[in-house]
């Protein structure tokens, strides 16, 4: 029944005269009412700032996990409300970069709504090439991305979010390359606190990579019967190191948003199966090094 109805609408809809085509809602623009942060914790470095006051108040928070121009990225407050609890979020580091899609979840910040973004973003996405090369999951941990360079990053002026908010938000950031620069340095400073040489790290001809897919580390299993029961998802960030042979030392967890013994879960499978071919420096040599990557568990 419930697609007969659908068919018939579809028809009736057809049979009409095209309505104009309504215009798309103007973004709420926020200036910043702060000034950028970088904040130094143990495992992550966060890049934060806050945009508006009063209850147009929004929270932009960039984390990064380790070197790369990849960030996870937080958005909240009372502005940012859905009712959509997962998908795929609309992003643009405007006004030059391209839109992006990035996965979310619908989560709190605080007592504030927030957009948890699960897959991470880079100020500009990558080429349409590197994109193709990155299906690839027998090899997309070998796949080179072009940097960002220093003027497309100094030519950022905001990041504007649309769907799933009702009405698109356009945060006036400005350029980004004193922010991004200052999280570089602090992920410098992260590595030295892991015990990496960063120096050799810069130069490295081979990073730590994965010897098979690391889909294949963590099974359904895995997951906690008390949470799958419950029917909770869960996003966590990890963090390995790995010896000169390529095996894994050690497990950190650098963000989660479920309790601990899920993330002792994941440690137990992600140690049990990981194998690398290990780091090499630029004679060839391997060294102590670190792979980081994230899980996220959903339910069908």
């Amino acid at each position: 029944m419930a697609k007969s109805l659908v068919a018939s609408l579809i028809i009736v809809a057809l049979t009409m005269s095209s309505p104009a085509i309504a215009a798309a809602p103007a973004p709420l623009v926020l200036k910043p009412t702060s000034s950028w942060q970088v904040n130094y914790a143990e495992e992550r470095c966060r890049l934060g700032r806050q945009f508006g006051d009063g209850k147009q108040t929004v929270l932009l928070f960039m984390d990064r996990f380790s070197p790369s121009e990849y960030f996870r990225l937080t958005i909240a407050g009372k502005r940012i409300p859905t009712s959509v609890q997962k998908g795929e979020a609309n992003i643009q580091f405007g006004p030059s970069e391209q839109e992006q899609k990035i996965a979310f979840l619908a989560g709190n910040l605080g007592k504030e709504p927030a957009l948890i973004f699960s897959s991470s973003a880079r100020v500009a996405p990558p080429s349409g090439s590197e994109l193709l090369a990155m299906k690839d999951r027998e090899n997309a941990e070998r796949v080179v991305i072009q940097p960002i360079s220093e003027d497309r990053q100094k030519a950022i002026r905001y990041l504007r979010v649309g769907k799933p908010l009702q009405k698109p938000l356009m945060l006036e950031t400005g350029s980004m390359r004193g922010p991004l620069a200052a999280l570089d340095t602090c992920i410098d400073n992260l590595l030295s606190s892991w015990g990496i040489d960063v120096e050799k790290h810069k130069t490295l001809s081979q990073r730590a990579t994965p010897l098979e897919p690391p889909g294949k580390w963590i099974v359904s299993s895995d997951y906690p019967i008390a949470m799958l029961a419950a029917g909770q998802p869960a996003l966590v960030n990890f963090r390995l190191t790995v010896g000169p042979d390529g095996m894994p030392t050690a497990c950190h967890i650098q963000a989660t948003t479920r309790p601990k013994f899920f993330d002792d879960a994941v440690c137990k499978s992600v140690m049990r199966r990981a194998r690398f071919s290990p780091a090499l420096d630029a004679q060839g040599q391997p060294l102590v090094s670190y792979y980081q990557n994230n899980v996220y568990f959903r339910l069908p």
